[in-house]
């Protein structure tokens, strides 16, 4: 029989392989974060007729023959790789604000089965689609159900004392997690807001220094005692009442702990920063934080394996790196907004008809090879 009948049979193999993936590409043409894929080709062992051959040189030095290059017949061809090509889809604006795109490198995190606190012994999957949605318990979740993964927030509270000068306008001194700040409208009608206030507490009374003019503003239980010192720019009438009141603050877990993304019930409205970091405004009016996207990193996310529903899963071979912060590394969010398919249309009819001519050809070598074992069984005739 023909080697060539054969290699002609590998061919269309292969080209058929080809065409399979063209046409899953432009089946998700339309298919958010969807990554195309791509279909290499190598030749196959090659038959040897004669071995390579090194130049001849006789006793005297004398050259008697050259080299002689090996001979090989080839035994077609074999599929090389199929390859995910992860490059950055096209962004569609939907103004959704539970569309998340991403901008750069970096793949959301979805879990279903969590362990609380224990990412790892849970079911986790990736994706770059970013259509989510809230749940009947107000948790960000895709289509599928599973969470989206964020790290976690740190709830505490500010003690803030508000007061008025001397022109009725608003003083406020405020404390967070050991920092304070201090706000005021200066002789100008300016806002100003102080920052790096020293406090002094000798147990009775509480003073605030400012650092831009060495004002003191010394506090008792309910007034505030004395505003001395500085060059003016704070006009109070001291003594004056002031009044407390404790603030929620929040602020994301700084050691990377990660957990479920939910918006309260009694939530006024909410929106997602480019940092990942999802705010909603409580009942009260007061700003809230409900955690920050988590983003997993690969250093070779070709080496992901699909899973279905635009689900990614981790490979031996896709160099999982870890967690990172949204805009820490390259990577950002746009909310309102999708990543779509990067797939090429004009790309992939162009590779069609490659792939298309490229079988055609090989069924040739197939008949062509037919014929010519058809001329051998006439010889006997």
């Amino acid at each position: 029989m023909l080697r060539s009948m054969y290699a002609g049979i590998s061919g269309m193999k292969n080209f058929q392989t080809k065409l399979d993936v063209i046409g899953n590409n432009i089946a998700n043409v339309n298919t958010a974060g969807f990554k195309k894929g791509r279909v290499t080709f190598q030749d196959m062992m090659s038959q040897m007729t004669h071995g390579a051959q090194a130049p001849t040189v006789g006793i005297n030095g004398n050259l008697i023959r050259g080299g002689v290059n090996p001979a090989q017949v080839g035994l077609g061809s074999q599929l090389g790789s199929i390859d995910n090509i992860h490059t950055q889809g096209f962004r569609q604006t939907t103004n959704n604000p539970l569309d998340f795109a991403l901008e750069g490198d970096g793949m959301f995190v979805l879990a279903t089965d969590l362990v609380p606190g224990d990412l790892q012994n849970s079911n986790v999957a990736y994706t770059r689609a970013g259509n989510f949605y809230l749940d009947e318990d107000g948790r960000i979740v895709n289509p599928q159900g599973l969470y989206l993964m964020g790290f976690t927030k740190v709830e505490s509270n500010a003690t803030q004392y508000n007061a008025k000068d001397a022109n009725g306008n608003e003083i406020s001194i405020t404390t967070v997690n050991g920092e304070t700040t201090v706000q005021y409208v200066d002789s100008n009608g300016e806002v100003v807001t102080e920052t790096g206030v020293t406090v002094t507490d000798n147990g009775t009374t509480r003073t605030y220094t400012l650092p831009s003019d060495g004002t003191t503003i010394t506090l008792d239980g309910t007034s505030i005692v004395s505003i001395t010192g500085g060059s003016g720019t704070v006009d109070f009438d001291a003594p004056a009442d002031y009044t407390t009141s404790n603030i929620p603050v929040d602020s994301i877990n700084t050691t990377g702990q990660v957990g479920t993304i939910q918006i309260p019930e009694n939530a006024q409205s909410f929106s997602i920063q480019a940092n990942g970091i999802v705010n909603y405004v409580d009942e009260n009016g007061n700003t809230r934080i409900a955690g920050q996207i988590a983003l997993a990193n690969f250093s070779n996310p070709a080496g992901l394996q699909k899973a279905g529903s635009n689900l990614f899963l981790n490979s031996t071979n896709a160099g999982y790196t870890g967690l990172i912060f949204p805009e820490s590394e390259g990577a950002s969010i746009v909310s309102g907004a999708l990543e779509m398919s990067n797939v090429d249309l004009s790309e992939e009819f162009t590779e069609m008809i490659t792939a298309q001519r490229g079988f055609q050809a090989n069924t040739r070598i197939i008949t062509t090879s037919d014929e010519i074992l058809q001329e051998l069984v006439n010889l006997k005739r």
